[in-house]
């Protein structure tokens, strides 16, 4: 496969790409790409349709880049091995399996050394906290709390929070869930029973939706 520098204006995404890129993400991508530039090439049709790298092209383009490297492969967007790639692209992923007390340390020494802290990884503190919550033993975290405080964060003297991660496979999933418990889950946390807006700051909120 041959790497080509393409004119992001001549890139357009797949009509059938069922994923979406919020803002949220596309500010860690924007980060990575300022750091580290394009280390992963974006794959496009032959009509520069994109088969994988949605998000990275929106970030790229935010960033007023003009090129960005890609593999062009000798297809038309909508055949049989195109959609594959797609969904390829997407999913694969999921079938992998993180030690997430290693990737908890991880994140400590990245957050403790780097000037931009966790941004660009895909983490926040919040995020963070809620890993250490479930990674760490009672000897080692002996109050919830202890979280926020390890992290640097202010204690609002709330009461101890139970925390959970929230995974779907598809996009129709997750919006069968939030109409299960009656929430809007189009942003990264939800509190379950909802809250007003403006108690959660602070905190470390109870449901993170992936």
């Amino acid at each position: 496969m041959k790497i080509e520098q393409s004119p992001l204006a001549e890139l357009k995404p797949h009509p059938r790409n069922y994923r979406a890129h919020p803002i949220e993400q596309i500010e860690h991508l924007r980060q990575s790409l300022l750091e580290h530039d394009v280390y992963r090439n974006v794959v496009i049709a032959r009509d520069g349709t994109v088969l994988a790298g949605h998000g990275i092209v929106e970030a790229a383009r935010s960033l007023k880049m003009t090129t960005i490297p890609c593999v062009r492969l000798d297809l038309d967007p909508g055949e049989p091995r195109a959609l594959k790639l797609l969904a390829a692209d997407n999913s694969l992923s999921q079938l992998s399996q993180d030690d997430d007390r290693a990737f908890t340390t991880l994140l400590t020494e990245i957050r403790e050394s780097d000037e931009a802290g966790l941004l660009g990884t895909g983490y926040d503190n919040a995020m963070l906290a809620a890993l250490l919550l479930a990674t760490r033993t009672p000897d080692e975290i002996p109050r919830h709390d202890n979280a926020g405080e390890w992290l640097g964060m202010p204690d609002n003297g709330t009461q101890k929070k139970s925390i959970c991660q929230v995974y779907f496979a598809t996009a129709a999933d997750r919006e069968a869930f939030g109409k299960l418990v009656g929430q809007d889950v189009s942003g990264t946390y939800i509190w379950f029973p909802p809250r007003p807006i403006g108690q959660e700051k602070h905190d470390v909120r109870n449901v993170k939706i992936c």
